[in-house]
């Protein structure tokens, strides 16, 4: 049910001559194939961008037809009111179908390898509505498939044409399940210590904008994405105008973080002391978030399964000078793919020379703080592997312990993180089940290296989802979400326990041997 995203990663737009993106082609063709194996009670229609791509799919399905046997090629000549049809763009109208697939087609060149800014009839006047037409047909689910994704669209390109503004909208809420977007607003910055920071990044080389709005709030300063220009790396907080501006310590040093947080934004803060003091050491650090960050966005969208429930369209009010556009999201539950735990790529800074028990307290404490936001809730063991192994270090004895716990201590103290017993997470965050079967720390799947508020979020959707659960069908569910896939016998104990403690406080009910939610 739902929207879905698939990206081709290796699909190459052939602009010169035929026009055609045929990797992605065949993906779509073969994604035809499995639709007739597997769902042949629903209808379906292939929706194409282009009359050349309508063409290389149906060439690409006709190889794949000839081998076909019979039980399988018959769904091509049933659903009698609703025929399976592969249509171009401008042809699709009131044809709705159980199932559309969209094959976009454009994407990076055969040549140059960028996105060229041309997207047939979404360019043209009325392309918003071509769209919502297309987005629109699918009456249980529609799957996208495309070659680039909305990070590849330069916003001021779409800026000026709604067909591709609606469209660059459109792939984002598919990627990501996330309607709001953030962009550039052009106006000046709020101080001379901004301006300072925004200089200095540029001169290492950064693309840096300037007052970013999202949702009513606007980022002093974001680092863009050079490779992806719809993209930001990073959304950089200064203790400008909009800190002073607030009206309490808690609006100022945690709300604004956790909503922007809760919109996918990776934030790092930088104090207006910290920087007239220290300027290449907070500089330093800085460009180790931004590389960090970009590795954390490949790692994560290479991994990414998208499953969206919830069918959308493109909506648009005119106003007298503007034009307000966005996408309507129908009333419906989002089934989101698995999730996969990502450990902390951390970057010793290239002005550090000492030893990480010499190191500044002030750039440990970045650095542990940069681990918790990616891992967290993670132990505290993990948090001092992790700078262990920036600095190359094979062991941490006492010392480099102590000092990674002490720069733990001050960012619980200024409430940057918060410990649950040996764990370390951060503020307001909900924990997420993640899967532990692809991570390189092995300690990472011992029990009492196992977040307890991890598993508890594990045991109560298991629950939910079955409407009931023995503790033996907890236990095995729990460990092979948590990524295990041979549940020993302290990890057994590890995950009763919890079951255990939240039986007592009444989120679980023991109802003859079986667990429930009480209602």
């Amino acid at each position: 049910m739902g929207l879905r995203f698939h990206h081709v990663s290796d699909g190459l737009f052939d602009a010169g001559s035929t026009r055609t993106n045929p990797t992605e082609a065949k993906i779509v063709a073969e994604a035809i194939v499995q639709h007739a194996r597997e769902h042949a009670n629903l209808s379906l229609g292939v929706a194409a961008f282009s009359a050349a791509q309508r063409r290389a799919i149906l060439d690409q399905l006709e190889l794949l037809r000839r081998t076909l046997p019979p039980d399988v090629e018959a769904f091509f000549q049933s659903h009698y009111s609703e025929p399976f049809f592969v249509k171009n763009l401008e042809n699709i109208q009131g044809d709705e179908r159980d199932v559309i697939f969209i094959s976009v087609g454009y994407g990076p060149t055969t040549t140059g390898g960028r996105v060229p800014m041309r997207f047939g009839p979404l360019g043209s006047e009325g392309g918003e509505r071509r769209l919502n037409v297309l987005i629109s047909r699918a009456k249980q689910r529609c799957e996208v498939f495309a070659s680039m994704t909305d990070e590849d669209i330069d916003p001021d390109f779409a800026s000026s044409r709604k067909g591709v503004f609606a469209f660059r909208l459109f792939l984002h809420y598919a990627r990501t399940g996330r309607i709001t977007m953030a962009e550039s607003t052009g106006r000046d910055h709020d101080s001379v210590f901004e301006e300072q920071v925004a200089r200095a990044l540029q001169a290492r080389g950064y693309q840096v904008h300037a007052q970013v709005g999202l949702a009513g709030f606007f980022i002093d300063l974001a680092v863009a994405d050079l490779e992806r220009p719809g993209r930001y790396l990073l959304g950089i907080e200064c203790d400008g105008a909009a800190y002073h501006s607030a009206r309490s310590a808690r609006d100022r040093d945690r709300l604004r973080q956790s909503v922007l947080e809760s919109h996918g934004w990776m934030i790092h803060r930088i104090w207006s002391t910290d920087w007239f003091q220290r300027p290449a050491e907070q500089l330093d650090l800085v460009v180790a978030k931004i590389e960090a960050a970009k590795h954390e966005y490949d790692l994560s969208a290479s991994r990414r399964t998208a499953s969206r429930a919830v069918p959308v369209e493109v909506v648009s009010v005119e106003h007298d000078d503007f034009t307000e556009m966005g996408l309507e999201q129908a009333k419906g539950t989002v089934a989101q793919g698995p999730a996969y735990y990502v450990e902390a790529a951390l970057e010793r800074p290239a002005h550090c020379e000492t030893e990480i028990h010499e190191t500044p307290i002030g750039i440990l404490t970045a650095l542990v703080e940069q681990a918790v936001d990616v891992e967290g809730p993670v132990h505290v063991d993990e948090v001092i592997s992790r700078l262990r192994d920036a600095w190359g270090v094979k062991r941490a004895g006492g010392r480099i312990q102590e000092v990674v716990r002490g720069a733990a201590r001050i960012a619980i103290e200024q409430d940057r993180i918060v410990q649950t017993g040996e764990f370390l997470s951060m503020p307001d965050r909900v924990p997420v089940v993640r899967d532990r079967s692809q991570v390189n720390s092995q300690a990472l799947r011992r029990a009492e290296m196992l977040p307890p508020a991890e598993i508890s979020v594990a045991v109560l959707d298991i629950v939910r989802v079955n409407l009931g659960a023995t503790a033996d069908q907890i236990v095995q569910a729990v460990s092979r979400a948590l990524g295990i896939k041979v549940t020993s016998a302290v990890v057994r104990n590890a995950i009763l326990s919890i079951v255990e403690e939240l039986r007592l406080k009444g989120e679980l009910v023991d109802q003859a041997g079986v667990l429930t939610i009480p209602v």
